[in-house]
C-alpha cells in the first residue's frame, strides 16, 4: 500500500515549508529522493505529485516540497502570497533545501521507511540548479539529477535589471503574458552579492557523487547548451547526460495534470534506475 503524508517543517529563518512525503508500507528501509520544483511551480503542479507516487511505488520514499517563498500558501494551488513571491531568493531557495535535507537526515519525515544516509535530490529547470548547488554543498547528498536544469541564475539582460533599479521591481510574465507576479530589489541584490556562491557550474566541478542531467531536445525555455556545459565541467566518470530527441521543458505536462505521457514515464524510470543504482550500492 502506499502511505502519502503531508508535513511541515520551518526553516531556520522560521519560514514554514509544506511538503508530502510517500513510500510503500512494508519493513524495507528506503533510499530518499529529494524532489525541487521550478520557477513559478510548485508541490502540487502538474506531473509532480505523479512523480512523487511513482518514486514511491519504485521502492523510494519521496519528498516532495514547496519552497516557502514560491507565492503558494500552504493547502493552496493557486498564487495568492504575491509579496511573499518577491522575497523569493536563491539563498532562500537553497536555505529551504536544507532544512528539508535535515528533516529527512534527523528522521523527523517518514522516520519508519527512509535510509537517512542514502539521500538523493532532483530538480527541475531552476529547481535542478538549486539541487545542484545543494549537492556540492551537503555531504548528506550521495547523488543528484538535473531535468532541463539550468547552468546559472544569471538570466536578465542589462536592460532588464536597468528597469528593476528603477522601478524597484521587475514583472514577471508567463508565456508572454503578464501576470501580478514581480521581482523585488531583495531578488536583485541576492544575485549580485552572490555570483560565487551561486555558480552552478563551479558547483558541478566541485561534485563528487554521481549526477544525471536529462535535458528535452526541443526545449526553449532551457537551451541545451546549458547542460552540456555543464556535462563538460563535469567528472565524466561520474556523470550522465541524456538528450530526449523530441522533449520540451515540461515534457508535454500541464497543469492540471490529467493523464500522463510516454516522456514522462521514460524520465520516471531512467531516474529511479540512476538512484537504484547509486544510492543502493
Amino acid at each position: 500500500m502506499l502511505v502519502e503524508r503531508s508535513f511541515s517543517i520551518t526553516n531556520p529563518s522560521g519560514d514554514s515549508i509544506s511538503g508530502d512525503v510517500r513510500f510503500l508500507d512494508d519493513p524495507a528501509k528506503k533510499a530518499v529522493i529529494v524532489v525541487c520544483h521550478g520557477f513559478t511551480a510548485f508541490k502540487d503542479w502538474g506531473p509532480f505529485p505523479h512523480f512523487g507516487r511513482e518514486f514511491a511505488r519504485l521502492g523510494f520514499v519521496s519528498v516532495v516540497f514547496n519552497f516557502s517563498h514560491n507565492g503558494i500558501a500552504p493547502g493552496k494551488k493557486k498564487f495568492s502570497e504575491f509579496e511573499k513571491f518577491s522575497r523569493n531568493t536563491i539563498g532562500k531557495e537553497l536555505e529551504d533545501v536544507r532544512a528539508v535535507v535535515d528533516a529527512v537526515a534527523e528522521g523527523r519525515v517518514a522516520e519508519e521507511s527512509a535510509d537517512v544516509t542514502s539521500i538523493g535530490i532532483v530538480g527541475h529547470s531552476r529547481g535542478g540548479g538549486i539541487a545542484l548547488l545543494s549537492a556540492s554543498n551537503d555531504p548528506r547528498i550521495r547523488a543528484a539529477a538535473g531535468w532541463s536544469t539550468v547552468a546559472t541564475f544569471q538570466r536578465y539582460t542589462d536592460h532588464q535589471q536597468q528597469l528593476w533599479e528603477r522601478e524597484g521591481y521587475l514583472p514577471v510574465s508567463l508565456k508572454a503574458s503578464r501576470t501580478r507576479l514581480r521581482f523585488g530589489l531583495e531578488v536583485l541584490r541576492d544575485l549580485q552579492a552572490n555570483k560565487d556562491r551561486y555558480d552552478i557550474h563551479a558547483a558541478v566541478r566541485r561534485l563528487r557523487i554521481p549526477l544525471l542531467l536529462v535535458h528535452g531536445a526541443e526545449d526553449v525555455s532551457v537551451k541545451l547548451r546549458e547542460p552540456e556545459s555543464l556535462y563538460d565541467v563535469s567528472d565524466k566518470a561520474r556523470t550522465q547526460l541524456v538528450v530526449l530527441e523530441h522533449v520540451g521543458h515540461i515534457y508535454g505536462a500541464k497543469h492540471p495534470f490529467g493523464e500522463t505521457n510516454p516522456a514522462i514515464e521514460h524520465i520516471i524510470g531512467l531516474t529511479a534506475r540512476w538512484f537504484h543504482s547509486h544510492l543502493q550500492e
